[in-house]
Parts: C-alpha cells; structure tokens; sequence
C-alpha cells in the first residue's frame, strides 16, 4: 500500500480531521486542521490508515484519559480547550454560511472555566469476563458496537460515580451476582445509571436489572449506602428486553425517596431515574441565561415553551413574563413540570399534556397571543407540521435552542421563509472534549 504525504484541511461534521488525496476525501481521528501527516493508502483508494504526524499543532495536547483511543467519546481531547470552543465557532459559522449562502455573525462559543467532570448523569454497563483480576467488568460500549472498553476513573464523569461504580463491581463479586448476558437472558445487573446534583449534592442510584427478582437487594443496599454515605436513594429497574435502551419500564424504590434535588437558577427541580434533565448543570446555567437574555422577555409578554420536560426553562423565565404555557407531550415529564411548579410556589406557568403542533393550531384557530416562543426540540429537529403551527400563531420571537445545528439550519429555512428574521446565533458547549455543539438561534418577526 501506498505511503503518501497530506495536510489536514478541514473537520468534517463530526470535527474529525479531513486529508485530500487524489481528489478524495478521507475522515481520520486525532487530527488537527493545518498538521501535516503521512498516510497508508490501500492500492484501490478505499481504505486510508494514518501512519503518523510529521507537523503538529501548536493546539495538539496529550489526551487527558487512559481509554482515549477506544472509548471514542471525548474525540476532542487531544485538542486544547480554547481551539475546540473556536472550532466549534467556526463550525456555525461556516454551516450558517454554506445552507444560506450569507455571512452571518456568530459570538463565540461559551465554554467552561473547569471543562472536567461535569457529566451529572453517568450510565455504565456490566459484562462477565473469563480471566483476569476480575470476573465482572464494567465500562462504556466501545464506539458503534457492543465491546466493553474498562476505566475506572473517566474526564468528564463526575467523581463520585466513578467511586461508586467501583464499590457495585466489588459487591458484585463479593455476592456472587453475575452481569446479565442479554443473549442466554442470564445473570442479574445490567447497567448503572448514577444522578448526583451539583446544588444539593444528592445522588441517586438506578441498578437496572434484567429480572424482577433481586436476590440479597436489602443486603446490597445495606453494604453499598454503608460504604457509600453520599447516596440518597436507590431504585430498581427492571430491562429484560433485547434493547438498546438502558431502563425499562418497572421501578421499585430499595432506598429514599426516589428521587432526588436539583437547584438550577434559583429553582427548584425534582429529578427522578426516567427525567430528561440536561447533563451539564454549570453550562445549563449559562446556556438558559443567554437564551432568556436574548429572548429578551418583559413583564406583559405571554411564553409559549414547546418541549417543555420537566418544565425547567418555563419556570426558569416565569418571573420574567406575565404567563407561561408549556407543552409536553411525554405524560411522566408533565407530571413532573407540575410537582417542580409546586415546590417553587409558581403559579404563572401551565402545563398541557399534548401534541405541541396541535396545541398551537388551536390557538391560532381561537387567535390567541403568544409573545415568545421557546423550541428546544429532539436532535432530528422540528417536523414540518410544528413549524407551520408555529407560522400559524405569529410570535413576536423565537429562541430555537438545538442540540444539533445541522438540523437547526433545515427547520431555520422554513422560518425564514415564512416571515422571521435572524437576530442573534450563540453556540454553547454543554459537553467539552466531544463534538456536540449546542446552539441558540433568536428569531423576530419581520
């Protein structure tokens, strides 16, 4: 195979390095844009396999992580912090660029003064091994497959889920349970799922299990919560499926309440083991603030929050705005909005259990006013019946808040067509050393 010479020219759209030979594209890993590297090029051009990097970035940094090269979650690691916030700038930019053919102005990217152990939710899997120190082995799904890649202390996890997760595989052993074998439907813990709150410090932990009996439970929770006092409760979940997903749909509660506390932005939030809740409570904190600042909301103005979960930016802005009316379509995510809107004593947001796009076409049917609508929709983005709903009703603003602003910039072309103008972009990083890009874009009517 050949050996050839390239330069990285740009990132693809998963901020992966992208070389050029003979006219081809080729996508590689651990690459900065400007490095100069020898690649192995197989003879039909297919396949490429980087051999080394001649010339490398002044931006290029060791990988803060043991499990780097297979883990494949953090694939920015090997970049310093500032560049992934100015990539992740240039990323907007130029995807605002390429879909409206029209420079539009983008504010830089806003980053974490400490981009280390932010995740407040951890999920781990357990796998029976043969050999070795230990017979259980517990870790993250190697990218695209199911192989279970070791760590016992991860970047961007919290801390405490890494203790924890520790003490369990001990236990583990100690009592003789076996990690479930989704093929033989054999074995008893499946995942961990770990919540801590960084206002309250409480932590929950979710063992899901691939059966409803759970040999010893009362023995395990015992020894687990004796070595582990920071734990506030502990649930049960029961997955026996042949699924990706990690919980299934039964609970039981071994320990506490059930639930546990979150403070963000001065209110209060229940979070329980099957609540959307987002991952960075820091970044949250800055991401809702610039998104209610732009919105630039007044006392008189009637929100309207589409997507709403648990309620948390509805309530967030309720004393900025007259009314809030939030709408969900998930019936256990309203269920919570309405509890977290009790335990704040708020009583300017409403909540409905429906279909978005409906609940808007009837209020433009009925001609209600809407002042400001807030869109935090799905990674895919809105569909095209929630857009013309949103068309229909006439809002003054829109604040779109995306987890992936690909799809953004198609749901953005109906709104620009349809009477909206771009008033201000703002892309936030709510997962450092990955390429995950949240972005707020504000909206007015022309």
């Amino acid at each position: 195979m050949p050996i050839v010479k390239a330069k990285v020219e740009k990132y693809n759209n998963d901020l992966k390095g992208v070389v050029s030979y003979n006219n081809k594209d080729y996508t590689l890993d651990n690459l900065i844009v400007g490095e100069e590297v020898e690649l192995e090029i197989s003879k039909d051009q297919s396949r490429v396999s980087l051999k080394k990097v001649l010339t490398e970035s002044v931006n290029r940094i060791k990988p803060e992580c043991g499990i780097y090269s297979k883990c494949g979650g953090c694939s920015l690691l090997h970049i310093k912090y500032q560049e992934q916030l100015k990539i992740k700038t240039t990323f907007v930019e130029n995807l605002f660029f390429e879909t409206f053919n029209k420079y539009y102005k983008v504010n830089d990217c806003l980053g974490m003064k400490e981009p280390w152990h932010y995740r407040n939710k951890n999920q781990i899997v357990f796998k029976n091994v043969k050999g070795g120190k230990s017979r259980i082995a517990s870790g993250f799904y190697e990218a695209s497959s199911h192989n279970v890649v070791e760590f016992e202390t991860c970047a961007v996890q919290d801390e405490l889920s890494d203790k924890i997760v520790g003490i369990i595989k001990e236990l583990m052993i100690k009592m003789r349970y076996n990690a479930f074998d989704e093929d033989r439907g054999t074995g008893l813990i499946r995942h961990v799922l770990i919540k801590r709150s960084a206002s309250t410090k409480e932590v929950m932990v979710v063992i899901v299990t691939g059966s409803e009996i759970f040999p010893g439970c009362q023995n395990f929770v015992k020894a687990l919560t004796s070595r582990c006092k920071d734990i506030t409760t502990i649930i049960q979940n029961v997955n026996n499926r042949k699924t990706s997903a990690v919980l299934g749909d039964k609970e039981k509660v071994l320990y506490g309440k059930g639930f546990i506390t979150d403070i963000l932005l001065g209110k209060k939030f229940k979070i329980s083991a099957k609540s959307f809740y987002q991952i960075n409570s820091s970044q949250c904190e800055v991401l809702y603030t610039k998104a209610l600042e732009l919105a630039n909301l007044s006392k008189n103005d009637i929100l309207f929050d589409a997507y709403c979960g648990v309620g948390t930016i509805g309530l967030i802005a309720s004393d900025k705005v007259n009314k809030v009316i939030s709408v969900e379509l998930v019936k256990d995510a309203v269920s919570d909005a309405i509890q977290n809107a009790k335990m704040n004593n708020i009583k300017n947001v409403h909540f409905f259990c429906d279909d978005a796009s409906n609940f808007m076409k009837n209020m433009a049917v009925k001609k209600e006013k809407v002042d400001v609508l807030i869109m935090d929709p799905p990674r895919k983005g809105s569909d095209e019946r929630f857009l013309n709903a949103a068309i229909k009703l006439s809002p003054k603003k829109i604040v779109y808040i995306s987890c992936d602003p690909r799809t953004q910039v198609i749901d953005l072309k109906h709104l620009l067509s349809n009477g909206y103008q771009i008033t201000a972009i703002q892309p936030v990083d709510m997962f450092p050393h990955t390429s995950h890009i949240e972005n707020i874009v504000c909206l007015s009517k022309k």
